[in-house]
């Protein structure tokens, strides 16, 4: 009997003591990344650059529990395409085009280590194109449904500073492509309940 009672203090003051010292709150944060993207597409032209810049903006509201959700926009870089005296069937052309996107999506993470997130995210692309044919500039805009997921790392500078990595897998399903981007990341929690 004597024994019980020594547990059930043990455990009472356990987790009193627990609950001071993980003292949870609410947050708003603020995500940016930038980094370098790789396009993969079937396009087949030897003069297709697939190498881009990326960046990102994600504003997060990260409650007391392990899910967090947000909004997300950024910038990335598809590709560009330099091809010289170009053979169609109006003539020879020297042919320039590039894309690049702006995403809008809804975005979702959770933390499955304490600096490792897993990241999931779903909306529109606003897909730009500019490109030079026969002389004539070209330019046309599109929108297309995608999805992209990740994982990063951060590492906590002070209470509310962090900075790591990213790792990023895109889709586009109008395109049928992907990107994988690899980013710098900087996170800061600039309000807290």
């Amino acid at each position: 009997m004597q024994i019980l009672k020594i547990i059930i203090a043990t455990v009472a003051i356990s987790s009193i003591g627990i609950s001071q010292i993980d003292d949870k709150t609410y947050s708003l944060s603020t995500e940016l990344g930038v980094g370098y993207s790789r396009y993969f597409t079937t396009m087949d032209y030897d003069d297709l650059n697939q190498n881009g810049f990326s960046g990102t903006v994600k504003v997060m509201w990260n409650p007391e529990h392990l899910l967090s959700i947000g909004l997300e926009t950024g910038y990335q870089y598809l590709y560009s395409l330099d091809v010289s005296d170009y053979s169609t069937e109006f003539g020879n052309t020297n042919v320039k085009a590039s894309m690049y996107t702006v995403p809008v999506f809804i975005v979702f993470s959770m933390k499955v280590l304490p600096n490792i997130k897993l990241s999931a995210g779903s909306g529109v692309y606003l897909l730009f194109n500019s490109g030079e044919l026969f002389g004539d500039e070209l330019s046309s805009n599109q929108i297309s449904i995608g999805a992209h997921m990740g994982i990063s790392y951060t590492y906590p500078i002070n209470n509310s500073m962090a900075i790591g990595g990213e790792l990023l897998y895109s889709y586009f399903s109008k395109l049928q492509d992907q990107t994988v981007a690899i980013q710098f990341l900087f996170v800061y929690d600039f309000f807290r309940y």
